[in-house]
C-alpha cells in the first residue's frame, strides 16, 4: 500500500513539474512512474530474497522492517535522480 502510495504521488510530482516547464504532462507523467517501478521490481526479484533469507537467521531485529520497504527507498531514489536529470534545463 505505502509503494501505491507512493508510486502515484511521484507520478504527480514528474506530470506537475512537466507542466510547469513546458514538457508532455503525461509522458514525464509516465517516465515518473516507470523510474519508480523499474528499480523497484528489480530489487525485489534481485536483492530482496537474499535479504529475508539473512533476516530469517537473525529474527527479532529492525532489519527485518528495512527488508519489507528498502525497494521504495530504492525506488524514490531512482525517481529523484531521475528526476533531474530529465527535467535539467540545456545549457545555451
Amino acid at each position: 500500500m505505502i509503494g501505491t502510495i507512493t508510486a502515484f504521488l511521484i507520478t504527480y510530482w514528474f506530470y506537475k513539474s512537466a507542466e510547469a516547464t513546458g514538457k508532455n504532462p503525461l509522458f514525464s507523467a509516465a517516465m515518473g512512474f516507470l523510474s519508480y517501478l523499474i528499480p523497484c521490481i528489480v530489487w525485489t526479484l534481485a536483492i530482496t530474497p537474499g535479504l529475508r533469507d539473512a533476516v530469517e537467521h537473525n529474527p527479532g531485529t529492525l532489519s527485518g522492517l528495512f527488508v519489507n520497504y528498502a525497494y521504495i527507498l530504492v525506488g524514490i531514489g531512482c525517481a529523484i535522480g531521475f528526476k533531474f536529470l530529465y527535467f535539467k534545463q540545456a545549457k545555451p
